[in-house]
């Protein structure tokens, strides 16, 4: 699914990516992740596709927003059959939580369930709209570290099984190296997209590689090109890197190390 839209309040975004599996968004707190979400669902003024100048009712949409929105006084069951209607509303509730692996909390309200289970029961409300698009607002900043890649997992499985095309905005960039397809946002447009690996690897500007997870950058020049190396000259020291196509000598370039990447042993 391509998505593409111009917004103008509360931050001027002019966005076009794809929307392939599960997407990751990645973008800087403030950088307008979160607006882009509510005007695909129709809840601030945009224009774009999909779902552009339909009413948000009419929007096939699942949102799932940062604090899920449960309602407190309604058990699990009664929040997933919310956006529901007719005589089978009950057992499609109780259908959609067994899909999320909640068989068994239908009766348990918000406040005794824990983040993960309370994001699923989210996810399932938002499933029952029989969406076409899902729209996740920084999914885990509810979960703990030792649940995430759990949670998340589960998550993006049953998006997977589901066939349904995802879109998460997040600043995480451990959520982002999960995902099937990756943009990032920076200045209201999307710099970079493609595969986790192609972003990882090879972020296309510094603020994107510092998104992505490089603390350590360091300027530098290219002393010499040889063979499928470059030689980098540094303060942090001389350096040898893969040669890019567009790697010249005397060429002023920055270079990242990711601290997974360093190793210490004893000699």
């Amino acid at each position: 699914m391509r998505v593409s839209y111009e917004i103008e309040r509360p931050v001027v975004l002019r966005v076009e990516l794809a929307v392939s599996g599960f997407t990751v968004l990645l973008g800087n707190t403030g950088a307008g992740k979160t607006s882009l979400l509510l005007a695909i669902a129709g809840l601030i003024p945009a224009v774009g596709a999909p779902f552009g100048g339909l009413p948000p009712q009419e929007r096939a949409v699942g949102y799932l927003p940062q604090d899920y929105s449960l309602f407190p006084h309604l058990t699990a069951q009664a929040n997933v059959a919310y956006p529901l209607s007719g005589p089978g509303r009950a057992g499609e509730a109780r259908r959609l939580l067994a899909q999320v692996g909640l068989a068994q909390k239908g009766d348990s309200y918000p406040r005794e369930l824990s983040g993960g289970e309370q994001q699923r029961v989210a996810l399932a409300r938002a499933l029952a709209r029989r969406p076409e698009l899902l729209l996740l607002d920084e999914p885990t900043s509810a979960l703990d570290v030792a649940t995430r890649d759990e949670v998340m997992g589960e998550v993006i499985d049953l998006v997977h099984k589901a066939g349904l095309p995802a879109l998460a905005v997040s600043h995480d960039p451990h959520l982002a190296q999960m995902a099937d397809h990756v943009a990032v946002l920076e200045g209201g447009r999307i710099v970079q997209e493609g595969s986790a690996e192609a972003v990882f690897t090879r972020p296309a500007t510094l603020r994107c590689a510092r998104l992505v997870g490089f603390s350590n950058l360091f300027r530098a020049t290219v002393a010499a090109v040889e063979g499928d190396a470059a030689v980098l000259e540094s303060e942090a020291g001389r350096f040898t890197a893969p040669r890019l196509p567009w790697l010249e000598a005397g060429l002023e370039v920055y270079f990242g190390i990711r601290p997974e990447e360093v190793m210490a042993g004893a000699y």
